[in-house]
């Protein structure tokens, strides 16, 4: 029978604990830079303000014409790096194509990097730190695991597939321009992780039985929020992430459990 993860369950926790942690601290702040964001950018946004609410942490949210020079997001970076009273930075992505991202992340300083995409992060990223709570919750243990990770991005493909090196899994990554390979590997994989942002890329018939799956992607399909994973790929999984309801608030938790971590050093 499958174990279904109940992100928001998880999250609460989290919250539970972080709730304490911030009342024995000083006025603790997040800065968000958003650079012409759109519907979908904004609900996110939103998610951070209600869940810093709940806590006691202010969100203050930047928010930039998409037609804004880089220069211009780099000096509006810069100033919140010298502003003591900022405990950390988010720059909501993506960009507008205008703007180089690599440059714009690496602005942000180490210490007040929170998603951990600049140059010399110095706290895990949210989404690695989710996967590690659901693996702890659900006793999955990487080592020595065949893992599949599908996307590349900075977000949930990359850091998750370092990750899972790390822990001593088997780890082979695809992207939605190179799928050779592709199926085979599913069929093997004891362990799925998926960001590719397609909507039912994954079907049941390409896993494993009692597969670990956790999907950490979103796109919008028929005006829901949707994941990667067909959802009747739960009858196939030992562990399944829904989407909605899985990585996502687990995800905003541990932003705000590395921003505790950032603002206590």
């Amino acid at each position: 029978m499958s174990s279904i993860v109940n992100g928001r369950e998880l999250a609460q926790e989290i919250k539970a604990q972080l709730k304490i942690q911030v009342g024995s601290l000083q006025a603790v702040k997040l800065a968000v830079v958003c650079v012409g964001g759109n519907e979908v950018t904004m609900k996110y946004i939103e998610r951070k303000i209600a869940f810093g609410k709940d806590i006691g942490v202010e969100v203050v949210c930047f928010d930039l014409l998409p037609d804004t020079p880089e220069e211009e997001v780099i000096d509006l970076i810069e100033r919140l790096n010298n502003d003591e009273s900022v405990s950390a930075i988010v720059v909501q992505l993506p960009l507008p194509a205008n703007i180089n991202s690599d440059n714009v992340l690496a602005a942000i300083g180490s210490e007040k990097d929170v998603d951990a995409l600049g140059k010399e992060p110095v706290v895990d990223s949210p989404v690695v730190l989710a996967v590690k709570t659901i693996f702890s919750a659900y006793d999955v243990e990487p080592s020595n695991k065949i893992a599949v990770v599908i996307g590349k991005g900075r977000l949930v493909g990359k850091p998750v597939a370092v990750f899972l090196a790390q822990a001593g899994a088997e780890v082979t990554q695809f992207d939605l321009d190179n799928k050779v390979g592709l199926p085979e590997a599913l069929g093997k994989a004891d362990i799925v992780v998926l960001g590719a942002g397609v909507a039912g890329l994954i079907k049941p018939e390409m896993l494993k039985q009692g597969v670990v799956l956790i999907d950490a992607a979103t796109s919008e399909l028929g005006g829901k929020i949707v994941g990667d994973a067909d959802p009747a790929c739960v009858d196939i999984c030992s562990v399944f992430t829904p989407v909605p309801g899985g990585v996502g608030p687990l995800t905003v938790a541990c932003l705000f459990k590395n921003l505790i971590s950032l603002a206590t050093k």
